[in-house]
């Protein structure tokens, strides 16, 4: 299992928990989708493009923007514990996608 798979398998358990939780689901939906569609592309059965913007970028930051706001809501730890995880997901997802090495 590599890296990639890893963190993506990752973000989507914790925004399934963050979904589950009864906080902020609007915002766990969005990273619930963007984590699935993530895991489905690492796994290679989905194959999506966008012209111009990478789509590590877009998925990123749709990971990292629901998790730090539903991090800063949160007040159970299993939400803290779920956003924190989809936040550093998404951070190191944009990060890597302007050209940093993780």
């Amino acid at each position: 299992m590599t890296l990639h798979v890893a963190l993506a398998v990752a973000a989507l358990a914790a925004s399934a928990a963050l979904f589950l939780s009864k906080q902020s689901r609007t915002l766990a939906a969005v990273a619930l989708a963007a984590s699935a569609l993530e895991v489905a592309m690492a796994f290679r059965v989905l194959r999506l493009g966008l012209a111009g913007v990478p789509l590590g970028l877009v998925l990123g930051l749709a990971l990292a923007i629901p998790g730090v706001l539903a991090w800063l809501r949160a007040s159970a730890k299993t939400a803290i514990s779920a956003a924190a995880v989809v936040a550093l997901v998404g951070v190191l997802q944009v990060f890597s996608a302007l050209g940093g090495r993780v």
